[in-house]
């Protein structure tokens, strides 16, 4: 392959230094600039892992964000890129973990576009669309419509929720670096279930979801890849089912300092169809908190889901500890 190329070197993933990230990302692959567009290899290895032998969607996302960002087109001025508005879709083709992707950044007009693709003449894992500059005013007034005023508002009434061993997100004792974060239920008359998690209220936040930071400011993978789960899991409330991503969306109106404690909310709204036509929607956001305990929303999202019933069984097998989740099914309505 000709044109410019970067190389990423093998060293231990993650960390707050520039190149961190991105080499828990990409490992040794080399980063290659191809006249405009940017490209590289993504390992979906055992520390990429979402559901059990399935890459977690919020790293292929990730992905594109990094990589859109070394683009000559992406604007260097916060007042020219924010609010940035993403829109990523799943499911032409199934990647499972220990496979190795293309991942292809390019300019567009007002944006980036990106695409994964598994195999050469396969059709994508992924597809996404940047836009630099613009809200989504139909996101973010869903996501104020249940989002506290304050921490405070959410002071006890919340439940436990079980996790995943290794996933990128809930897995709390994996052997990889992962956001390690734990979600929990809230539940009131106004807003009905809503699913959350925090981040930076505990001292061990920072070798775990901090870790995932370039510069003082929060990494993409981080927030992309915990949204997508928290959302997800607000849709499972409704729809009885674990599901699959087939498009989401989010809309950042700021960075993210990695100084900031960060509570991610999502809900799910509306289900359609049963079975193995099973279609599901889901909305979310994370808010930093002030100092007077506030809420300020740095982010809001919305997705839709495929439902799987082979899921929902892994979930059943695989989500421990046992009796947490037994209490989320019975309080999703299984009988």
């Amino acid at each position: 392959m000709s044109g410019e190329h970067i190389r990423i070197l093998d060293s231990p993933p993650a960390g707050g230094g520039s190149d961190g990230v991105r080499r828990f990302l990409f490992g040794g692959a080399e980063i290659h600039r191809e006249g405009k567009e940017v490209r590289a290899v993504l390992h979906m290895d055992l520390h990429t892992e979402g559901w059990v032998g399935i890459p977690h969607g919020g790293i292929g996302m990730a992905a594109i964000a990094d990589l859109a960002t070394m683009l000559d087109s992406y604007p260097r001025d916060e007042a020219a890129l924010y609010p940035l508005s993403a829109e990523f879709r799943l499911g032409g083709a199934s990647v499972r973990t220990g496979e190795r992707v293309l991942v292809r950044v390019f300019p567009e007009d007002g944006g980036a576009g990106g695409i994964i693709t598994a195999e050469k003449d396969a059709p994508p894992y992924m597809t996404a669309s940047l836009a630099f500059s613009k809200d989504e005013p139909e996101r973010r007034d869903v996501f104020a419509s249940y989002m506290p005023g304050r921490l405070a508002d959410m002071a006890g009434g919340l439940v436990d929720m079980p996790s995943y061993r290794n996933c990128f997100v809930c897995g709390v004792a994996r052997c990889h670096p992962g956001l390690r974060r734990r979600f929990h239920l809230y539940e009131s008359g106004r807003t009905g279930k809503v699913v959350i998690a925090r981040a930076g209220f505990e001292p061990e936040d920072r070798q775990s979801f901090y870790l995932f930071q370039e510069n003082g400011i929060v990494h993409p993978v981080a927030l992309i890849a915990l949204l997508d789960e928290v959302v997800g899991w607000g849709g499972f409330l409704v729809a009885k089912s674990g599901g699959v991503t087939v498009r989401i969306g989010y809309t950042f109106y700021r960075p993210v300092s990695a100084m900031e404690k960060i509570v991610a909310f999502g809900r799910g709204e509306k289900v359609k169809g049963r079975g193995s036509r099973l279609l599901f929607w889901a909305s979310g956001g994370a808010a930093t908190v002030r100092e007077d305990g506030s809420l300020e929303p740095v982010v809001a999202v919305s997705a839709q889901y495929f439902g799987v019933p082979e899921l929902t069984e892994q979930m059943k097998a695989h989500l421990v500890p046992e009796d947490l989740t037994a209490r989320l099914f019975a309080i999703a309505g299984f009988d």
